[in-house]
């Protein structure tokens, strides 16, 4: 398109002001590893080892004198729980991190009248372990008058 006299006087008239900016960059080189204190580019991070914090905190130790169960007696008081002790497994089969293995040791502390106090296990699924512990302490366990320790392979 051809511009008339006109027009070009007018574009002429206003006056066109270009703005030039420097370009600077913002990148540093690299600092050298003087051995000054804190992290460099050059040298890796050093942190300190944390040490691991288990979920379920670890049983308290027995009081007193403890005594083992007879095994007709432990048989009776899981066999009251074996029902609940496989909806436990088959809810931890369906979970996204079912168990590995099919044997889990149970660790149970009785008091003198009977009820459970202290259960773990050595199941790796947390909520599996979890599951086991709260079947574990509604079992009917006879008072014997006095603390008892019962170590109970599951097998699944």
């Amino acid at each position: 398109m051809v511009l008339g006299a006109g027009a070009r006087a007018r574009l002429t008239a206003f006056p066109v002001f270009v703005l030039v900016l420097p370009l600077r960059c913002s990148l540093v080189a690299p600092l050298r590893d003087t051995g000054a204190i804190g992290p460099s580019a050059a040298t890796p991070k050093q942190e300190e080892p944390v040490g691991r914090i288990a979920s379920v905190p670890p049983p308290e130790p027995a009081r007193g004198p403890t005594i083992t169960l007879p095994d007709a007696v432990v048989l009776k008081a899981i066999g009251a729980g074996q029902q609940a002790f496989l909806r436990c497994w088959a809810r931890a089969q369906q979970s996204e991190l079912p168990p590995s293995t099919g044997k889990i040791h149970l660790h149970l502390e009785i008091d003198d009248q009977g009820h459970v106090t202290v259960a773990t296990s050595d199941a790796e699924a947390p909520a599996f372990s979890r599951c086991l512990a709260a079947v574990a302490r509604r079992l009917p366990f006879p008072a014997v008058g006095q603390p008892a320790v019962v170590e109970v392979p599951l097998m699944f």
